[in-house]
């Protein structure tokens, strides 16, 4: 074996050792690679997950405000019509104080009074024979009883009035109750939903939190990943870099192998015509080109019987 040929024998063996050695290695990184990919997704799934209950609770709190606002417009269309209620209820309440500060006395009893002695005056002025300033005085009097009872009928009005503006006040003050109780139940109503979206918040930090907390592990294992994949690559690259020069050499080494056994044919034809030379000059022949001299002659006869039956046909 030549000097070339061994130096090509001990790369070959260097190559393949570390092609044996980076197989392992790329096992190896592959195996890893799956676990930070298994990490990967699971980071990935728990991110998905809770960013999925981040958006359902954003819903319910969207909506939950959606309702208590509606409902926070009624509450204060119903206070408004509260509010001008009791702006209407204290106009009627100023007009009844108005007209009572006004009033004389009691008009029903004072009307009945005076239009009794009325009475008497006129009987007294028929059934009695009067001077003339007892007529006279008697006129004066009936005159001022009239202007009293005229009086009077503008006190009967105002006393209607009075009652009117009272059974509106009372119609108002039911309204404006019932006014008030709706912004009551109204406003607990809103104070529900209110107090839910202040339930749901927490909830709705927290998975945000525990997203943004899973979408950085996944991040991290993500960067991992990428470089076990630049490692495995890198690794791969190396392998095939190894395979081609293995091919390379193998090549080689076949040519170098066709050219040893043309150079052994030829040798062997040399001894062999040497020994075949010797033995028909009559010379001594070893056992070996004894072999060698009747395998040549042996190839002789073949090479001319061969042509001889070329030449028949």
């Amino acid at each position: 074996m030549t000097e070339a040929a061994e130096t090509t024998s001990e790369d070959i063996e260097f190559l393949r050792a570390q092609l044996r050695e980076l197989k392992s290695q790329a096992r190896e990184e592959l195996e890893q690679l799956r676990r930070d990919r298994d990490k990967m997704r699971e980071y990935k799934g728990i991110r998905d997950e809770h960013n999925k209950e981040v958006r359902s609770l954003i819903e319910s709190v969207k909506a939950e405000r959606e309702e208590r606002d509606r409902i926070n417009e009624e509450i204060s269309e119903a206070k408004g019509k509260r509010t001008a209620i009791h702006s209407q209820l204290k106009s009627v309440y100023d007009e009844i104080r108005e007209l009572r500060s006004n009033l004389v006395g009691s008009p029903s009893t004072d009307q009945r009074k005076l239009m009794r002695r009325v009475d008497e005056l006129e009987w007294k002025q028929q059934t009695e024979q009067l001077t003339i300033d007892e007529e006279r005085s008697i006129v004066e009097e009936i005159a001022r009883i009239e202007a009293k009872l005229v009086k009077i009928g503008q006190e009967k009005e105002k006393q209607d009035r009075i009652s009117e503006l009272r059974r509106l006040a009372r119609r108002l003050k039911d309204e404006a109750s019932e006014a008030h109780q709706k912004v009551l139940d109204l406003s607990e109503q809103s104070q529900i939903h209110h107090q839910e979206v202040v339930r749901i918040r927490p909830q709705l930090e927290q998975y945000k939190k525990s997203a943004d907390t899973a979408h950085q592990n996944f991040v991290e294992w993500l960067k991992k990943v990428k470089a076990g994949e630049a490692q495995l690559k890198e690794i791969r690259g190396k392998i095939d870099e190894i395979y081609g020069k293995l091919r390379k050499q193998d090549a080689v080494g076949h040519h170098d192998r066709r050219g040893r056994r043309r150079k052994q044919k030829i040798q062997e034809q040399e001894r062999r015509d040497a020994a075949l030379e010797k033995l028909e000059a009559g010379k001594r022949l070893t056992f070996d080109e004894f072999i060698l001299a009747q395998r040549a002659a042996t190839d002789d006869k073949k090479k001319g019987k061969s042509s001889d039956d070329d030449e028949e046909e």
